[in-house]
Order: C-alpha cells, then sequence, then structure tokens
C-alpha cells in the first residue's frame, strides 16, 4: 500500500499531533522545564494498527502500544506511530505543504527540532 503525503497530511490534520511542549524534569530535585517537540499518530484495534504499520514502513517512527484492552474501559488496544528527532524532521517538511488544520502547529515543530 503506497500512502502519498497528500493522504498522510490529511490524515494527520484529523488525527495526528505536532507539539511542542513544556516538561518538568522527571528526576524530583529538579525543578527545570525543558521544552519537548512531540508527532505522532494514534489508531486503536487491528485495523489500525495495520495503517500504522503501512504508515511507518513509508515513513519510519516507532509503534507503541499505548493502552491495552480493559485498561482505563478499553474495548481493544490503542497504538501511538512517534517519530524521533531526524525522522520527524524529514516528515514535517514531506507534509507541511499538504497540511490544512495543523500547518502552523508541523511548523512550530520543524522549527524548534532544527534548531541549533
Amino acid at each position: 500500500m503506497e500512502i502519498s503525503p497528500q493522504y498522510l497530511a490529511g490524515f494527520f490534520d484529523g488525527e495526528g499531533t505536532f507539539s511542542v511542549l513544556w516538561q518538568k524534569a522527571k528526576h524530583p530535585q529538579n525543578f527545570k522545564k525543558y521544552p519537548h517537540a512531540t508527532v505522532l499518530l494514534s489508531q486503536s484495534g487491528e485495523e489500525g494498527l495495520n495503517l500504522l504499520t503501512a504508515i511507518q514502513k513509508q515513513y519510519g517512527g516507532s509503534i507503541y502500544l499505548h493502552i491495552k484492552p480493559g485498561q482505563y474501559k478499553a474495548k481493544k488496544p490503542a497504538y501511538k506511530l512517534y517519530w524521533n528527532k531526524q525522522e520527524g524532521i524529514k516528515l514535517c517538511k514531506a507534509l507541511i505543504p499538504h497540511l490544512i488544520l495543523k500547518k502552523e502547529a508541523a511548523q512550530a515543530v520543524l522549527t524548534y527540532l532544527t534548531r541549533e
């Protein structure tokens, strides 16, 4: 299955996340906050996993089981496809020309990820 950048951009406009958020350091004695960029898609069930797997084969990223059936009253498993820094840069560059709703958010992530 070939997934075009246009299709993936539309999918991201509806289901994806581009964000740069401030997170607290995980160490309890470190009160600093730092920015963190996120590029991800979430889907549930076997069909959702199949789609995320097809996207991953073409655009990279890592798939994680986010919610197991029965957890939080979920009836089926939920998965997340995340992109690391280098993959996120490449993905943002491919999708930004085709995004509508999340173009500004993707541009903010790209600016953050490519900073010096």
